[in-house]
């Protein structure tokens, strides 16, 4: 195939699958924008009235009973929707203003608190409070320096020129390192590295020949060496390691970002409980 036609392929198939990843990725945000609806109102009322008037159905009940009952259920979706309240009926929702008004707090916090606190029952209202404990917020802490380390690793091993690859024939060997030009057998020492040139001195050899690498095991190394495409396939490797890499540190990101979102609303949740049940104060005698 000429260079030409190579090269024309690549386009045809960059675009051809650019329209059907576009049309992926929008339903796929479509899917995430209807689930994070469905998790604060849980309903979708509203789509099926969308639905239901898009093929001429009738907004509204005749029979004034079920008009009233129809306005009530959408009434509920709204307040769950906007408030983050989830509450099941108009008597709920009731109950919750007046839980709110009587203890002093804001829409919006209690709104940030809504998974520290158990709405079984509307009647009595109450926090979890192991959720915001300080074991909980020792264990929040140590996951967001976990994930930080992770990162903290991750993000320099990004640029590393050395693939980590181990022999298949020798399962017994352990794991080392190749880049374009030589092979090291530590991650942490840069020194000795094995190099086509010492390969083929036997002398230069005896330096890497230990109880974890044989001498079968390391001609088996000088021999990748002289392969042609050795250079494409660390290249290649190094590509899908740092794809690896990348991954692990976008979810480490991810997962630092929910953390600290969790920590913030935990606070939040402290704060509210602490309107009703004041810390004790300790008074210490002299």
């Amino acid at each position: 195939m000429s260079q030409q036609n190579f090269n024309d392929n690549i386009v045809n198939w960059t675009f051809e699958n650019y329209a059907t990843l576009a049309s992926l990725v929008s339903g796929i945000a479509i899917c995430l924008l209807a689930l994070y609806i469905y998790s604060r109102s849980g309903s979708l009322i509203f789509l099926r009235d969308l639905m239901w008037r898009l093929f001429g159905g009738s907004t509204k009940f005749e029979t004034e009973g079920y008009e009233q009952v129809r306005k009530n259920l959408r009434e509920v979706e709204y307040y769950r929707f906007e408030f983050n309240i989830p509450a099941q009926n108009l008597t709920d929702t009731k109950l919750a203003e007046e839980w709110i008004k009587k203890n002093g707090f804001c829409h919006r916090d209690v709104a940030r608190a809504r998974k520290y606190i158990d709405w079984k029952n509307f009647n009595s209202l109450k926090f979890k409070e192991a959720l915001f404990s300080k074991n909980a917020q020792c264990a929040f802490f140590a996951l967001l320096f976990f994930f930080f380390v992770i990162i903290s690793i991750s993000v320099p091993l990004t640029n590393a020129k050395y693939l980590m690859v181990s022999l298949k024939d020798a399962p017994e060997a352990p794991s080392f390192y190749l880049s374009e030009g030589d092979a090291k057998f530590s991650f942490f020492r840069s020194n000795p590295t094995l190099t086509e040139k010492e390969c083929q001195s036997p002398e230069s050899l005896k330096k890497f020949i230990n109880h974890e690498f044989s001498e079968k095991n390391i001609n088996i190394i000088c021999s990748l060496f002289g392969e042609d495409k050795y250079r494409e396939h660390v290249n290649n490797g190094l590509k899908g390691q740092r794809g690896l890499l990348l991954a692990i540190v976008a979810i480490s990101i991810f997962s630092v970002f929910c953390i600290l979102v969790r920590i913030s609303r935990s606070g939040v949740a402290k704060k509210l409980h602490e309107k009703i049940h004041p810390p004790k104060k300790q008074i210490f005698k002299k």
